[in-house]
Order: structure tokens, then C-alpha cells, then sequence
């Protein structure tokens, strides 16, 4: 894990930070924590329709998002997030690390297709025929179903080569993609150890952000997160059969991989920062929990202000 020791290193901060937003695994509320901690007028976002042309991955194309940035102003920028293509560092002169979230395979998969049917209202379709989820499942060809994240980690043109054209708001065909190889899965890793000061699963988010704030200094106050794009009206994978799991393992055999080397890698990251990334955690969720309880009450700059007074000695 000596990769892991090189990349947190503080001589080995960057002058541009890029959330690489992978989709449904929980980067919105993770980055609902951590733009608050630059100045407003350095923060780049790219929001879910973009502005500028996707790829059939749902992320920016790479010239699109390039010409954004420079309209924006490159030396303004020391925040990105977004749906945005692994290589964008590649336009600053500057150093730029990655950071992201990756979640459990088959979560991600029934997430993904619930958001886009019920939020997006673009249900999968095939042929003209809207799908049911078993249906989309056993088609087993489109491409957010087919180890979707290390398409996107790899940063591999051959995996996403395609703009896709939306006709506005609608059912969205099936997207068949070239398959995923286990060299775009070194790829993957190559590019998490190389580029990425931290990559997290989902269910250490907290820990991630808390992280983030060791390594910079920034005062927790900063931090006060919400967890956003929740998805309550869809099933639970235990409410899934065994043969549709099958099928979505079988789908996702390398992101399954790179969820567990993620898992370990970034588990060997947090023992660096104890005890006290866990002492920060404690106060942070009994904190953060007592705010966020106050959501229907209060508007949410409220909850700022509130955090930056309770959190404020930490």
C-alpha cells in the first residue's frame, strides 16, 4: 500500500481538486460537503444536463467540458465536480488530483435504473417497449449495466467513443458498449494510484470527506453534508431474486473487483489518520445529525450557519 502513503502525502497536495462524479454512488451528497470548503467564485460544477455535449456514459465529452473550463478560466479554478471524464487534468499546467466514490455493484445497478425511470423520467427501453427492471436486467447489454465504473475509471476512449443524443426528456434505448477487459481494469487502478489522492466506497463517505479535511486543514465547520438524489420509491437488492442478482454479478465481474481493492486500499488510507479520523467522525455525526434533523424546519443556510458554530473547535 505504499501508493496509498505517496498519494496522501502533503507534499503531494494539489492546486486543482476534481470530484470525478461517478453516477448513483452518492457523489452529489458527497460534494454537497466539500465545495463549501473553497471560495465560491474557484468552484467548477457541472450539473446533471452539463451544457456542453455527454457521452452514452451520461458524462461530459472530453472537448466539451475542456472548452468549458477554459471559458470559466483555468487559473480560477481549484474545484471540479461533476459527471466529467477521467483525463481533464490534462488542461491544467498545474498539478490536479481526483477523488471519488464507488459503490457495490448490484446497489448501483438498481439505483441507476430507478433514478432514471422515476427522477429522469427516461425509463430504458427497448425497441420502443419500456422495460421492467428484471427485463433491463436480462438484456444484459447496456452499457450502465455492464461494469459501469470501470468504464468510467479507466478513462479508456474505446469504452465511450459515442455522443449520445437526447431527444429531451422520454424512454432512453439500450446501450450496447464494447466489453470491459481486465486491462481496462489495471487501467483503472493504475490511474486510482497515480491520480487519485483518495478513492472511497460508498459507505465510507463520511470518513472521505473527514479525510479531505485532515489532509487540506480545513476546519470541519466546513463540512456540514446532507445526503442528496435518495431514492426511497425503489426496491431493496434483498427484495431482488437470486437469479437477477446472478445476472448482475455476472455483468459486473470488474466492478466488482475494483469495489473490493477500493474497499481495502482505501481501509489501509483511514488507519494513517487514527485515532483521530474516528474521534472526528463521532462528534461529526452527532453533530451533523441533529442539524440535518432540523432539514423540514429550517432552510438549509441556517443549517450552515448552525454547523459553523457547533463544529467551529474542530
Amino acid at each position: 500500500m505504499s501508493d496509498c502513503n505517496e498519494a496522501l502525502s502533503r507534499s503531494n497536495l494539489t492546486d486543482v481538486l476534481i470530484h470525478l462524479h461517478i453516477r448513483k454512488t452518492g457523489g452529489t451528497s458527497l460534494n454537497s460537503a466539500i465545495k463549501h470548503a473553497f471560495c465560491r467564485d474557484r468552484v467548477f460544477e457541472l450539473n446533471a444536463e452539463g451544457g456542453c455535449e455527454h457521452t452514452v456514459l451520461g458524462i461530459a465529452s472530453r472537448e466539451g467540458i475542456s472548452k468549458m473550463l477554459s471559458e470559466f478560466g483555468l487559473g480560477r479554478v481549484r474545484y471540479i465536480s461533476g459527471h466529467i471524464p477521467y483525463g481533464v487534468h490534462r488542461v491544467f499546467g498545474t498539478r490536479a488530483k481526483y477523488f471519488t466514490l464507488v459503490r457495490d455493484p448490484v446497489e448501483r445497478v438498481l439505483s441507476s435504473f430507478f433514478w432514471f425511470r422515476t427522477e429522469t423520467q427516461r425509463p430504458f427501453c427497448r425497441a420502443g417497449k419500456l422495460l421492467s427492471f428484471e427485463e433491463y436486467v436480462e438484456s444484459r447489454t447496456d452499457i450502465h449495466l455492464n461494469n459501469y465504473q470501470v468504464r468510467v475509471l479507466s478513462g479508456s476512449p474505446e469504452l465511450d467513443n459515442d455522443i449520445e443524443h437526447r431527444g429531451g426528456r422520454g424512454p432512453r434505448e439500450l446501450v450496447f458498449g464494447p466489453p470491459v477487459e481486465r486491462r481496462h481494469l489495471e487501467e483503472a487502478k493504475r490511474n486510482i494510484a497515480e491520480r487519485f489522492l483518495l478513492a472511497a466506497p460508498l459507505e465510507r463517505l463520511l470518513e472521505s470527506a473527514l479525510m479531505l479535511r485532515m489532509i487540506y486543514g480545513w476546519p470541519m465547520r466546513r463540512l456540514q453534508n446532507e445526503r442528496k438524489n435518495e431514492n426511497q420509491n425503489r426496491p431493496r437488492s434483498s427484495d431482488l431474486s437470486p437469479r437477477v442478482i446472478k445476472i448482475i454479478e455476472d455483468c459486473n465481474v470488474y466492478d466488482a473487483e475494483l469495489y473490493q481493492w477500493i474497499k481495502y486500499r482505501f481501509a489501509a488510507q483511514c488507519e494513517m489518520f487514527e485515532p483521530q479520523l474516528s474521534e472526528d467522525l463521532k462528534h461529526f455525526r452527532k453533530i451533523n445529525g441533529v442539524l440535518n434533523s432540523f432539514g423540514q424546519y429550517l432552510p438549509y443556510k441556517m443549517r450552515k450557519q448552525l454547523a459553523e458554530v457547533f463544529l467551529y473547535r474542530w
